[in-house]
């Protein structure tokens, strides 16, 4: 698979709390991104389908908006 390299710029907010999820999940800046990209295809192609994306935890649920 061929591969495709860009720069990305961030502001100090976005690049701090993007830190802080590479620190917290132990994963790759690379692997954070690809994975990012991934759940807003999923959340953009559900919008575009007029289907929604709930986030549910144990004692709440609420929904995905502004895709």
């Amino acid at each position: 698979m061929a591969e495709t390299r860009f720069d990305v710029r961030m502001t100090e907010q976005l690049a701090s709390e993007f830190d802080e999820i590479v620190q917290r999940t132990g994963l790759s800046k690379a692997e954070v991104f690809r994975r990012a990209i991934a759940l807003y295809r999923v959340a953009k192609m559900a919008n575009m389908n007029q289907e929604q994306v709930i986030i549910r935890s144990k004692d709440k649920e609420r929904e995905l908006v502004s895709i």
